[in-house]
């Protein structure tokens, strides 16, 4: 996994070569020249709104991630507007966190590492909150297989936002997850191989406990803390309706 350095250009080149598209390509795509597009990616022209949503258009950057991105690789437009914020969660986001009945967590993205959970989250998913990310406890924590009843679906669909945000993250914090990720036989396969478009809508997750065996159809929520701006999401996991036994074995 060769990287360039990070920054909103250096982004839509890695994207652009991860989708096999040759320059000529992708300006004619978004409607640019080659001259356009080269500016901007070795990042002696910033674009403005119109000309990023061209690219993100005609390099089909998920909706969902395209503001984290712009965050990332632009924080002196937001800090400007909002001023700056902290680098670790304040006693009031701790507060706020630890107030919610069901499972939460703090998330960095896109290295997916934890920077804090609340009790529910703890329960409902064992052992993740002591590997400190996501990724890290999917593939290489053996309670996560039977945590997750779609387990295959939920961990492609992660390595999906881990490879397409790739580029915005250090480089050897990259590396470092994905070096012990590969120690799963499933990594390599997951990660050079599309998300099916069917599992992309997630409406809900299934969940087991372990204890109880039972199985919670749970509804995800992401947003993303503002005034000031968060470098972490929050991720909720909301029931919904009852819970129902698990009649397949573990």
């Amino acid at each position: 996994m060769t990287r360039n350095a990070t920054g909103i250009g250096a982004y839509l080149r890695e994207r652009r070569l991860a989708a096999g598209l040759p320059p000529a390509h992708l300006a004619q795509r978004a409607g640019l020249t080659e001259a356009v597009l080269e500016q901007v990616e070795t990042g002696s022209v910033a674009p403005d709104h119109a000309l990023l949503q061209q690219l993100f258009d005609a390099l089909e950057v998920p909706i969902w991630y395209r503001k984290h991105i712009v965050v990332l690789t632009l924080p002196s437009f937001f800090t400007a507007a909002y001023g700056p914020g902290p680098d670790a969660p304040t006693p009031d986001d701790r507060a706020d966190l630890h107030s919610l009945p069901d499972p939460a967590c703090y998330q960095r993205m896109p290295t997916q590492d934890l920077v804090e959970a609340n009790s529910a989250y703890e329960r409902a998913f064992p052992g993740a909150v002591a590997r400190g990310n996501v990724l890290e406890w999917m593939f290489l924590d053996a309670a996560a297989r039977r945590v997750m009843v779609e387990w295959a679906v939920e961990a492609h669909l992660l390595v999906d936002a881990f490879r397409i945000l790739s580029p915005l993250a250090p480089r050897e914090r990259v590396e470092q997850i994905a070096e012990r990720c590969r120690r799963s036989p499933d990594w390599d396969r997951m990660w050079t191989t599309e998300v099916r478009a069917a599992d992309i809508p997630r409406r809900s997750l299934q969940v087991r406990d372990l204890a109880t065996r039972r199985i919670r159809s749970m509804s995800m929520r992401v947003y993303s803390p503002e005034l000031p701006e968060r470098p972490w999401w929050l991720y909720r996991l909301v029931t919904i309706g009852r819970t129902r036994e698990a009649h397949a074995a573990m």
